[in-house]
């Protein structure tokens, strides 16, 4: 569970790496969980308790257990008693909400003196039975967003995890806690609907609380993107069967992980996919290829590039006439004063350094080739990968050989010994139409 709450956090660019928070902990499961998960994962936690004194001695043994875990992780502990019966009549408000009201402002308090993002415990099943509470009570475009991740210095680390995983989580790892017997009073809705609504519609349909959760959670990013100020969405760039997306305003959208769905979605991939290649964009990972159906997602270094998935057939040929064309390749043959090449996607090469036939081919695992001016050979892959080639258009590149030499990495490198100079009599210019054939 930890690498999951690490990826969400990651995700949703809650935090740095190993950044000081505060930690809200109640002594419930969650909160405990939840301190053990961002303690084990180095962040430095201050522990926030609030003592709403509505349970007598059982919540100030709460307080007392809370201090003892934070003493015996070596943790500062901050806590607050707030007067939420009071709160209650005076406002004329239910106790949970004064509860609410009381609680975020004792925890705002405790955090005055330090601007570290608090950690509260909320997760995916939190999330789906607010979305039935908000649902019940009637609520606007906010409301279908249940739970949202970051509030202010409120952050949740655990929304991207169910509850089944967070008490499995604490049994693995001896995780104490205290039971809170309000938690099973069927007086509030949200018990009802935790212990009643929501394992009827598990046997209506198994596998229901993991769809809702994952619902939930396409609903906050869809309202995140709703509240974005209108703004012109990118369009890829087009050229031979390949696609390309610049990164930056995926990262810049304040719902990534719904701006990247919706860019996918005329490839259908899984939705488990869009998260895998998010987080790949987010750590860097350049070359990392998914399969989406018939096509192949390469993560580059600015960018997600798209492709159908090809084999290249291989070509056969000789210099037969004064001009030809094969597969991708055309050439013409010229005498001595031929201009030079227009650009890297032609070469001009000496007739004489060249024997029938010849052959265009993909390249090949283990080819090796002596670029011209380099003095040595080098590794077709490691040409490819300094020129910036995306992963899953390599697989596209040619090269042209004759005999056991290649003389062009075609598009990118000359092999040594196949220049053309002012004093050669008849050349070969070679030259590919790199965007017709979607080459890279």
């Amino acid at each position: 569970m930890r690498a999951e709450v690490r990826k969400f956090i990651r995700r949703e660019g809650l935090f740095p790496k190993r950044a000081p928070l505060y930690v809200a902990v109640s002594g419930g499961v969650d909160s405990m969980v939840l301190l053990h998960v961002l303690h084990a994962l180095g962040h430095p936690c201050t522990v926030l308790h609030v003592d709403h004194g509505l349970r007598g001695a059982q919540s100030e043994a709460d307080a007392a257990f809370v201090r003892e875990q934070a003493a015996r992780l070596g943790l500062p502990f901050r806590m607050r008693h707030v007067a939420v019966a009071e709160r209650a009549r005076s406002t004329d408000a239910s106790v949970q909400m004064a509860a609410r009201t009381e609680r975020y402002a004792a925890l705002e308090d405790m955090m005055a003196d330090a601007p570290h993002p608090c950690a509260l415990a909320h997760h995916a099943d939190d999330a789906v039975e607010t979305l039935f509470i908000h649902l019940l009570r009637g609520t606007g475009l906010r409301g279908w967003g249940a739970i949202p991740v970051r509030a202010g210095r409120f952050v949740r680390p655990l929304l991207g995890v169910g509850r089944a995983a967070i008490v499995a989580y604490a049994e693995r790892h001896a995780v104490p806690f205290r039971e809170d017997p309000s938690n099973r009073d069927p007086h509030y809705l949200r018990n009802r609907i935790r212990h009643e609504l929501l394992p009827l519609l598990e046997d209506l349909r198994p596998g229901a609380s993991r769809t809702l959760a994952r619902s939930v959670a396409d609903l906050r990013r869809l309202v995140a993107l709703a509240d974005d100020p209108v703004r012109p969405k990118e369009e890829p760039t087009f050229s031979g069967g390949v696609r390309s997306w610049p990164v930056a305003p995926i990262l810049a959208s304040p719902a990534p992980l719904a701006e990247l769905a919706r860019i996918l979605s005329p490839f259908a991939p899984h939705p488990d996919v869009v998260e895998q290649v998010l987080d790949a964009v987010l750590q860097k990972r350049v070359g990392r290829t998914f399969q989406m159906g018939p096509h192949s997602l390469a993560v580059d270094r600015d960018r997600l590039v798209i492709a159908e998935r090809v084999e290249p057939p291989a070509f056969t040929f000789t210099l037969d006439g004064p001009a030809g064309e094969v597969g991708p390749l055309q050439w013409t043959i010229g005498e001595q004063g031929h201009p030079g090449p227009s650009g890297p996607h032609e070469v001009i090469v000496p007739l004489d350094a060249l024997d029938a036939p010849l052959l265009l081919r993909p390249w090949r695992r283990g080819d090796r080739m002596r670029p011209a001016g380099l003095g040595g050979s080098k590794l077709i892959s490691d040409l490819l990968t300094e020129a910036r080639v995306p992963s899953n258009l390599k697989a596209r590149c040619y090269v042209l050989c004759c005999g056991d030499r290649i003389v062009w990495l075609v598009g990118r490198r000359l092999a040594e010994g196949f220049q053309a100079g002012p004093d050669t009599a008849r050349t070969v210019r070679f030259a590919i139409a790199r965007t017709e054939q979607g080459l890279p």
